[in-house]
């Protein structure tokens, strides 16, 4: 088992070196499958795929939706 640390840059004004933050864990098994553990989700693994080509995952090829931006919108 391969485990890698995943982690964000903070830097701020003044400060010489970047400091990072563990946010999570990776892990490769020895067949290579990868899983995402993520401190800010306790007990939630997350499973990573390679992603499949659109024509392999069902979804079809279709034209960019437009937006009518002749209506006012309502929050």
């Amino acid at each position: 088992m391969k485990y890698q640390d995943l982690v964000v840059k903070q830097t701020w004004e003044g400060q010489e070196k970047p400091k990072w933050l563990k946010v999570g864990t990776k892990r490769t098994t020895d067949e290579g499958k990868e899983f995402i553990e993520l401190n800010i989700l306790p007990d939630t693994t997350i499973y990573v795929f390679d992603r499949k080509p659109r024509e392999e995952r069902g979804t079809p090829v279709s034209e960019p939706k437009t937006v009518d931006t002749d209506h006012d919108l309502e929050f």
